[in-house]
């Protein structure tokens, strides 16, 4: 039989627990350091039953013994029983005349307690003693203020603690709470944020991004992560087997797609007149076949980097000239217009037929989708150079901004069989642009219409 072990370190809730009552811990513990620090204020509060009770029966006993033996209070309170047992301080109202029954300690400051003359009976705390009083007595019709001392008397903690200022004991509260509170947080969102990084990455298709740089954690957080990084590890694996699918199958259909163009073209040139239109018809679609497989072809190589960039000094004004001027002649065939505006004239290090594929594929797209116009600005700056292409047709959706970059999308209400477009061109425009540093972003018009901008930095 399997022995199962308990251990709470593999639960959040009891992490949870422990920080909770190591910030109590904390809050008291530097509350009581504090108060140590603190204890040469001076601090009262008023006096409560039963101590309030015993020193005015104590005041009221040197009162009557001074009128019955007719003695001065002086005399009375240096009894020897009681000068034996308590250390009393008299003084008038005015303060004129003050005694102790028997002798102090030099560092005792009775000074302290002269805030008091006015108030009830008070605890009051200093750091070299306790006095408990006021009590107003009166002997041979003069009136005096009675206090009993407790020198060298230290404050039990829980005194400390009461008597210490509200805006102390809230400050202690807040800082401990909220240092461990950030401590805590920091152990727990580290894994959280570094969770939401890597998903984050995954979802713009980077497909390798992991949660790493972690201290391994064997509490939920850490099973968590290492599901996360093997869901990660097989989407990478069916995604690339996917594409590695196609990306064969493709090629292999280019042997029997090549026998069937050869086959077509014998048949054509023994065909009779009626037979030409259905030979010419299956030319034509081997044709669209064969565009078709070089598009998947090519859409794999670039999503598998594998495709090398024939990068060298190149003059991009003549690359844009000819794709333009393709595109203008192009739109005239669909009775529909290009304007061009701005300028670009400069040299960097790019793959021209790349590049001018990716743009020919998106003012292509631009013209097919045109009501009538199609407007291209061209922006220089000087570390890069932007494309903007905008035509006025209906637009796309806001949620398809971004799937439409997506091999083989297609949104039904713009895009459909008839239009002849096999959802390849956007993807292979962005794929060859990224492969250039450059970013490819749509949006729609206020109007109608969808602006495609295209921005790729100046490789010097």
């Amino acid at each position: 039989m399997k022995n199962i072990s308990f251990d709470p370190r593999r639960y959040l809730f009891f992490k949870i627990f422990l920080w909770f009552w190591l910030t109590i811990l904390a809050t008291i513990s530097l509350a009581l350091f504090l108060s140590n620090i603190t204890a040469g204020n001076v601090t009262s509060e008023p006096l409560e039953d039963p101590m309030a009770k015993n020193i005015q029966h104590l005041a009221s006993n040197v009162e009557r013994l001074a009128e019955k033996n007719q003695r001065s209070i002086q005399e009375s309170v240096s009894h020897p029983r009681m000068a034996k047992m308590r250390l009393i301080y008299v003084t008038t109202e005015s303060g004129d005349e003050s005694f102790f029954n028997q002798e102090v300690p030099e560092n005792l400051d009775i000074s302290l307690i002269n805030f008091s003359r006015d108030l009830l009976p008070q605890f009051i705390l200093t750091e070299r003693y306790h006095a408990f009083g006021p009590v107003k007595l009166t002997v041979q019709n003069k009136n005096y203020l009675f206090y009993e001392i407790q020198p060298d008397a230290k404050p039990h903690l829980i005194f400390r603690l009461k008597l210490m200022p509200l805006w102390l004991k809230l400050l202690i509260a807040l800082g401990a709470s909220l240092s461990l509170s950030l401590l805590f947080s920091k152990t727990l969102m580290q894994p959280i944020n570094a969770l939401k990084q890597a998903a984050g990455e995954l979802a713009l298709g980077q497909l390798k991004s992991r949660v790493s740089n972690l201290r391994p954690r064997h509490d939920e957080l850490g099973e968590l992560t290492a599901e996360f990084n093997k869901m990660a590890e097989k989407l990478e694996l069916l995604v690339t087997s996917q594409k590695r699918l196609l990306a064969d199958i493709s090629h292999e259909l280019r042997s029997p797609l090549t026998r069937l163009q050869m086959a077509a073209g014998l048949a054509q040139m023994q065909s009779s007149e009626q037979a030409s239109p259905y030979i010419q018809r299956i030319e034509q679609e081997a044709e669209n076949l064969d565009k078709m497989i070089a598009d998947v072809l090519t859409l794999s190589r670039l999503e598998a980097q594998s495709h090398t960039l024939f990068k060298e000094l190149n003059d991009i004004s003549s690359v844009l000239n000819q794709v333009i001027s393709d595109a203008e002649f192009e739109a005239k065939q669909h009775n529909k217009s290009l304007v061009c505006d701005g300028e670009i004239n400069c040299q960097f290090n790019f793959d021209a037929k790349a590049l001018a594929s990716a743009l020919e594929n998106l003012l292509r797209n631009a013209i097919k989708y045109a009501s009538a116009q199609v407007h291209v600005t061209l922006l220089q700056q000087t570390d890069s150079i932007t494309v903007i292409i905008c035509d006025d047709g209906p637009g796309v959706p806001d949620e398809y901004l971004t799937a439409i970059f997506e091999p083989f999308f297609r949104i039904s209400q713009a895009r459909d069989r008839n239009s002849g477009g096999t959802g390849l061109g956007l993807a292979i425009s962005k794929h060859a642009i990224e492969a250039h540093q450059g970013k490819i972003t749509l949006c729609n018009q206020p109007n109608s219409g969808l602006c495609v901008t295209v921005t790729l930095p100046l490789e010097h």
